[in-house]
């Protein structure tokens, strides 16, 4: 086995908390600024067997892995980098962010001393049953990408900064626009009254379709909160001369929407809940 490293993760959200889990299976070192946090939060570090780091001692860590929702991105990188002036540390940005704000990242990254690699999850947070893939671009991608050696899967694109954000935005753009798109049409369906001709048709010309939805639409249902400010890094992607950036802010509005029918048990949760599962 290598030697240990010291790993800083900036939140333990879900993945946060899947790949500190990972690194400190594998003998890591993980620290984690927890203060202000959740009791759920503090719980998932727990059992991640993560340990608290005050933000002015992450710098001390080998590699600092910034995994935040994406609107908190950019004010995370820049309390990292006020806290560790003259660090040396490697940064990796690995949130769904538009190429342009992994850029602006890069600047106050390395402004402060800090290494930069842009970076993209695709795949849900390590566990038993899930590996997912880290994307790296970037002038310290191939540095960050010797975490495969400590149990994460990692893939390096030989391209500038933004090129991982890239991929991660378009990925998600299609299975998540997709489960949205499924998702809308059978509301519309249901309001009709044609809801179980859908899917039973669904079932029959298009299995493979269906057995996707049965999948990713309960997943997606207490996630879709998370998948909003992703869906307007989406939109940003696309860029406003693009008329088809209009569809992830309406997905956006879908998701938000959707978060709020699941945390009350609503009318449309249960009505996706009871077709996907048919």
């Amino acid at each position: 086995m290598p030697n240990p490293l010291t790993i800083a993760i900036t939140a333990p959200g879900q993945m946060g908390a899947g790949i500190g889990a990972r690194l400190t299976a594998q003998g890591c070192r993980v620290i984690v600024p927890l203060e202000d946090r959740s009791q759920a939060s503090l719980d998932r570090a727990r059992r991640a067997g993560m340990v608290h780091a005050g933000w002015d001692e992450l710098g001390q860590a080998d590699m600092i892995l910034s995994v935040v929702s994406p609107e908190h991105a950019e004010r995370t990188a820049e309390r990292v980098a006020a806290a560790n002036p003259g660090a040396r540390a490697i940064y990796a940005e690995l949130n769904a962010i538009t190429p342009e704000r992994a850029l602006r990242i890069q600047k106050i990254a390395e402004g402060a001393g800090l290494g930069f690699t842009d970076g993209g999850i695709i795949g849900p947070p390590p566990s038993d049953s899930a590996d997912p893939v880290l994307y790296l671009s970037g002038p310290a991608a191939a540095e960050a990408a010797g975490l495969r050696a400590y149990g994460l899967r990692t893939e390096v694109l030989h391209g500038p900064v933004g090129e991982a954000s890239a991929l991660k935005l378009s990925y998600a753009g299609i299975t998540k626009g997709l489960a949205a798109l499924g998702a809308t049409m059978m509301l519309a369906a249901a309001r009709a009254g044609v809801e179980e001709q859908l899917m039973a048709e669904l079932g029959v010309s298009q299995s493979a379709l269906a057995q996707g939805f049965s999948r990713s639409i309960p997943g997606m249902l207490p996630k879709s909160g998370r998948w909003v400010s992703e869906m307007h890094e989406i939109a940003d992607f696309i860029g406003t001369d693009f008329p088809e950036h209009g569809i992830y802010r309406g997905v956006a509005a879908l998701y938000e929407r959707l978060f709020d029918a699941h945390l009350a048990d609503g009318e449309e949760a249960e009505t996706l809940r009871d077709l996907v599962g048919r």
